[in-house]
């Protein structure tokens, strides 16, 4: 059997939909903060300028649409953003996130450039901006680099705030609910929840677009790695064959290439090559990658079907399939 994509391009015989659409590229695992919650490993390695847009220029011709950046922090290599991001636009592809904690910078003069840099360079993407408990920024430096942000780009509804859930809350919901009213907006809640920052006046008919303050808070559970006693959940996980953190291109800061951007991608079974290999090449290696074809064909509930009919038992149940994934790669319970 033959699979085309939604570009009818053929890509994959047999079962197997695995559907890249997007590269997400971290230049760098340099990091400002250290975040108790954060598995990204530290490399001494770099990705470079020259790797990523040639990398990038393949893939276009290839299929890929969008381009997002991840880290690390990503703004440590504000070159990096500049030079890709002037390399998609030239390609004609459009941006996705770029994920920072907001608070890299050390002045209101390097934010500044680095912002007004990238603006320059064509980026119209959207900051995603990670807070929660875990990364501990002061509401004052998140509410400067968004205030700057929205002038530089000349709209207010360019970023979002993305939110790992911890087993208290309370501090960060009052610093978050500080930013809102730093950016002259007010915190949204709906049965508890935080969900937006919005004006805090009504928003009128006649705004234009971008005028009105708009951002948008994703909440999400916090997810576990192997080592840890993630198996106490009452349920397992819905099996979705990835599609949430799967169908991209994740681009290492060593050059490596994975299939997704959940955080189990740093094994090496979720790996299918490299920034130097083109995109036929790297399709061709998913489709024959067992983790892959698991992942993207059969589904991580069949796997664990399969185990514990075999006699397999799990230490309980998971409703994060991240975390079986990296189970199962952790105690190579992959293939048999």
């Amino acid at each position: 059997m033959v699979i085309e994509n939604r570009r009818g391009r053929l890509f994959v015989s047999g079962e197997f939909v695995f559907n890249p659409e997007q590269i997400i590229f971290a230049p760098t695992s340099s990091c400002n903060l250290s975040c108790g919650h954060c598995r990204v490993r530290r490399r001494s390695e770099e990705l470079s300028i020259s790797d990523a847009v040639g990398f990038l220029e393949r893939c276009a011709d290839g299929g890929i649409e969008r381009v997002g950046f991840s880290g690390g922090e990503p703004f440590l290599r504000p070159d990096f953003l500049e030079e890709v991001s002037r390399a998609a636009v030239a390609k004609g592809l459009y941006f996705d996130r770029l994920m920072t904690n907001a608070s890299w910078f050390s002045g209101v003069e390097e934010l500044e450039t680095a912002l007004s840099g990238l603006y320059d360079a064509g980026f119209d993407g959207t900051f995603g901006v990670s807070s929660d408990a875990y990364h501990g920024q002061d509401a004052q430096t998140i509410a400067l680099f968004l205030n700057t942000a929205f002038r530089v780009w000349r709209r207010r509804d360019c970023a979002e705030i993305l939110s790992a859930r911890s087993g208290d809350d309370s501090a960060w919901l009052k610093s978050i609910g500080d930013v809102a009213v730093r950016l002259g907006g007010r915190l949204v809640s709906r049965e508890g929840e935080p969900v937006a920052i919005e004006d805090a006046t009504p928003r009128r008919e006649d705004a234009a677009a971008g005028e009105t303050l708009d951002i948008q808070i994703l909440r999400f559970p916090y997810s576990a790695s192997a080592a840890e006693n993630a198996w106490k959940s009452s349920r397992w996980f819905k099996e979705d064959f990835c599609e949430g953190p799967g169908n991209v291109f994740y681009v290492h800061p060593d050059g490596s290439v994975a299939v997704c951007c959940g955080f189990a991608n740093e094994n090496p079974e979720l790996i299918i090559g490299t920034v130097h290999d083109g995109y036929e090449d790297l399709m061709r290696k998913a489709s024959e990658t067992p983790l892959v074809r698991l992942c993207y064909g059969k589904g991580l509930e069949a796997r664990r079907k399969e185990l514990e009919s075999r006699g397999y038992r799990f230490p309980g149940r998971t409703d994060d399939m991240c975390f079986f994934c990296d189970y199962l790669c952790k105690n190579e319970l992959i293939a048999d």
